[in-house]
């Protein structure tokens, strides 16, 4: 789990700006925590790209699988939720997490072949 009071200075916080992202409140904490420097996001100095393509395994991949695993046995109260994620989390087979993160790089090189344009190969 990560440890919010570890040594901020090395992380950027990236989120896509929806707007749960851009509320009042989640801008303060952001700006209590981080510069203005580590955040990419929606009313920061750095904005989330436009349109921008999900290539992060995360992203592409793992929250959609997570997402499948966990709401076919509906768990119904919040404890339930969070031991169902965790399970699963913990339960990916170690050559399903290679294999995003090799997808991951060859999304990068169609990026980089289509020179950031919009692209359909995935």
């Amino acid at each position: 789990m990560f440890n919010f009071n570890s040594n901020l200075q090395d992380i950027i916080f990236v989120q896509d700006g929806t707007l749960p992202d851009i509320d009042r409140r989640v801008k303060q904490l952001l700006r209590q925590h981080f510069t203005d420097a580590q955040v990419i996001s929606r009313h920061f100095p750095i904005a989330w790209p436009p349109r921008s393509p999900d290539v992060t395994p995360c992203d592409f991949w793992m929250w959609g699988f997570l997402k499948d695993n966990i709401y076919s046995r509906r768990p119904a109260p919040l404890s339930d939720l969070k031991d169902s994620f965790w399970r699963h989390v913990l339960d990916i087979p170690t050559d399903s997490l290679h294999s995003a993160v090799e997808n991951m790089v060859l999304r990068l090189e169609c990026i980089v072949e289509h020179e950031g344009g919009r692209f359909e190969q995935f």
